[in-house]
């Protein structure tokens, strides 16, 4: 009798636990809002049940490395829980797809293209009743570093081609998800050359990637145009645009974190304070990138969500 109980029980719990999935929620997929180099880039659209009042709205960058990576969900991906939990709140959750990197394509497209997706979510309010005047980001990973772009540039700023000038690009607050700060220290290209030697022995391929990371960012060969490179990589590191007026963030990094290091979100941190921007840093002891079940998922929930309903007005 005792096994047939548990069975019943696990069953049970199985069921719960597969209601709380995405699929809840009204999703709106693969909406195009711009083109950039004849390809069309989508957007997913999450909405909660319809209401009188309109929906504040987060945006949701994805990571990848630049070069990969996608708006959709993956089935185990703890942003499902997270995105039904968002929905559940009242928020409209949008996913965003935006130009990844290959041999022929660099920044600042993936910027230009999120920019106009918050340009295009502002377009388009009254169609999806977005609350147009409360817009956040959350970005993880290579994600976050857009979006940081995004939540700290002026709106004039990886701007030249927009379908939409007419509307601001600018958003209330960004929630930064172990994202770099700093393109010139992540990627140590201010590195004694000693030093960089021995790297290159000792892991050759990691080094063939760096480089061609940073020629990715900025077009500029890291070991003939070293001071270009260097400047490029500022134009596209988030802290560069930091100032009194940069919007509220939230910042969640595992202490683990070996793609991205923690120190990242400490100079980010950092450069916040000293400007007086309203910030909080969150570690997750021994948390590694993407922070993994045991890393706290439901702290991150919490902090996440406290944080948006703070910054919506």
């Amino acid at each position: 009798m005792k096994w047939k109980l548990s069975i019943i029980l696990i069953l049970c719990l199985t069921f719960f636990k597969s209601q709380n999935t995405i699929s809840e929620v009204m999703k709106i997929p693969d909406v195009a809002y711009t083109t950039s180099d004849s390809i069309a880039h989508k957007l997913d659209i999450y909405l909660p049940q319809k209401s009188d009042k309109k929906f504040p709205v987060l945006i949701f960058l994805h990571g990848g490395g630049w070069i990969g990576g996608d708006k959709a969900f993956p089935e185990k991906y703890y942003m499902n829980d997270f995105v039904l939990r968002f929905v559940q709140n009242g928020y409209a959750v949008v996913s965003v797809n935006y130009t990844l990197l290959d041999k022929n394509t660099n920044f600042p497209l993936p910027v230009e293209d999120s920019k106009e997706a918050v340009r295009w979510i502002r377009a388009n309010s009254a169609q999806y009743n977005f609350d147009d005047k409360n817009i956040g980001i959350l970005g993880a990973s290579a994600g976050a570093q857009i979006g940081m772009l995004v939540a700290y540039s002026n709106d004039d700023q990886f701007s030249a081609n927009s379908r939409f000038p007419n509307y601001s690009s600018k958003v209330n607050y960004f929630i930064d998800y172990f994202g770099p700060s700093d393109l010139n220290k992540l990627l140590r290209t201010e590195e004694a050359g000693f030093k960089i030697f021995l790297f290159k022995l000792i892991f050759p391929k990691i080094y063939t990637m760096r480089n061609d990371m940073i020629r990715g960012f900025t077009t500029k060969d890291i070991k003939e145009q070293k001071q270009d490179a260097i400047d490029g990589l500022k134009v596209y590191s988030p802290v560069t645009y930091i100032n009194e007026n940069s919007v509220p963030t939230l910042v969640i990094h595992g202490t683990k974190d070996r793609i991205v290091p923690f120190s990242q979100s400490e100079i980010l941190k950092k450069k916040l304070d000293e400007n007086n921007v309203r910030n909080e840093l969150v570690p997750v002891d021994k948390g590694d990138h993407g922070l993994n079940e045991e890393s706290g998922h439901e702290l991150m929930l919490e902090k996440t969500l406290e944080f948006m309903k703070q910054n919506t007005h």
